[in-house]
């Protein structure tokens, strides 16, 4: 566990190049509008580009009157530009911005924080408490406390557990939500996803998690907490809205500890035709268990994970001699990592957010999964899975030993 904080940490400082804020032109976005429902593939013409599926934000006229847009309901790396939407969320918020941050390093996102708050929105940011108290802060970290945003650090429970989210909420009528940390990388190098949620209850249950996790964290003056052992449950939505395979889902649901690992089998032991699964870390013996059931069953099973974390697990040895079709790859371009946490079932399932596959994810860290049967996303994340799945190669199962005899050498005591 140690050894997957490192690397995640290293995907968050290796950002090489970043834009000042001053550089990109910035859609403003009608935050408190009426809602938007995210176009199936492909777009109806009827929509203009910038709102159908994934794609580059389109720009604005640098000087004169900015047109507002609709926020998008999805997208993905490599083809839209996720920190310019975030940022745009930001400065179009006229009241209240809330955020749950694993890390910060998106320095025209850092710097709308401030700007937001010097205008009168308030601002509230729970940062992971490692990314706090380091050597290496990130200088968007650094900035907020500089410039006295009011922040408070979250650990998780246990020795490894942390602060895993990367939530922001706009006005109390907007949340992002997804893979997407709010770093240079992510922008830049990963394979990640994101969602922007404006359904009012939806809404509202991620608002509760935020206050919930808000009075559990600690001011940055107060220092690192100690270890903690449990925090109780986390807010759960009151009712099972999403229907599938027979049964009912919430439309989201939270860790440490709640219903998602249990939520994960069930979506997966109700799969009849196909489960498409893109987790960055896939370590979860009991989740894999029920994905070869899946297999067993007729159901076209198809995995795919980072090329590093597999090495830290098991599981993908496991799924391979079950006969799963398993792949393993980085982030797009090749550069970075596959950092996805979703899997869509039937076609007609999406579950994504920032729950790795993992028994720290449901135990232990802060973490947030969101639910839905919409094809708008199902659809959508149906086809970014096969371009994923498509590129990505195809390890034997020496290939997959191999590397974890490699991992279990390097993190072994010398």
């Amino acid at each position: 566990m140690r050894l997957y904080i490192k690397s995640c940490l290293i995907v968050l400082f290796l950002a090489a190049r970043a834009l000042p804020a001053a550089a990109q032109e910035l859609p403003t976005f009608n935050i408190g509008g009426p809602g938007q429902t995210v176009p199936a593939l492909p777009p109806p013409p009827s929509l203009p580009p910038p709102q159908a599926v994934p794609g580059p934000v389109a720009p604005l006229p640098p000087h004169g009157p900015q047109p507002q847009q609709a926020v998008p309901g999805l997208a993905f790396s490599g083809s839209t530009d996720i920190a310019a939407i975030i940022e745009g969320a930001i400065r179009s918020s006229s009241f209240t911005v809330e955020a749950a941050l694993y890390g910060l390093t998106l320095p025209g996102v850092a710097q709308a924080l401030v700007d937001a708050r010097d205008r009168g929105v308030k601002v509230r940011v729970i940062m992971n408490e490692s990314h706090v108290f380091t050597t290496r802060r990130d200088d968007g970290v650094q900035l907020l406390i500089d410039k006295g945003v009011d922040m408070r650090t979250l650990r998780g429970t246990g020795r490894n557990g942390i602060m895993h989210n990367k939530l922001g909420i706009y006005d109390g009528r907007l949340v992002s939500a997804g893979s997407f940390n709010w770093a240079v990388t992510a922008n830049e190098a990963n394979s990640e996803n994101a969602v922007f949620l404006r359904d009012a209850d939806t809404v509202a249950g991620y608002g509760k998690y935020f206050e919930w996790m808000w009075g559990l964290a600690r001011p940055v003056a107060d220092g690192p907490a100690g270890n903690v052992k449990d925090y109780g449950p986390p807010p759960a939505a009151p009712a099972r809205s999403v229907a599938f395979g027979g049964a009912r889902f919430p439309a989201y649901s939270f860790s440490p500890g709640g219903e998602t690992k249990a939520d994960v089998i069930s979506a997966l032991d109700r799969a009849a035709s196909s489960a498409d699964i893109a987790v960055f870390s896939f370590y979860d013996e009991d989740i894999a268990g029920a994905a070869v059931n899946a297999l067993k069953r007729g159901v076209k099973v198809r995995v795919l994970v980072d090329r590093v974390q597999a090495s830290q697990s098991d599981v993908g040895s496991v799924l391979v001699k079950a006969g799963v079709q398993f792949r393993w790859s980085k982030g797009f371009a090749g550069k970075g990592v596959m950092h996805n946490k979703f899997a869509v079932l039937d076609g007609k399932l999406l579950m994504t957010g920032s729950f790795n596959w993992s028994t720290n994810a449901q135990q232990n860290n802060f973490e947030n999964m969101f639910y839905t049967a919409s094809p708008a996303y199902t659809e959508a994340y149906s086809a970014q899975f096969e371009e994923l799945f498509s590129a990505a190669d195809e390890p034997t199962l020496d290939d997959l030993q191999r590397a974890r005899a490699e991992y279990r050498s390097l993190s072994s005591p010398r």
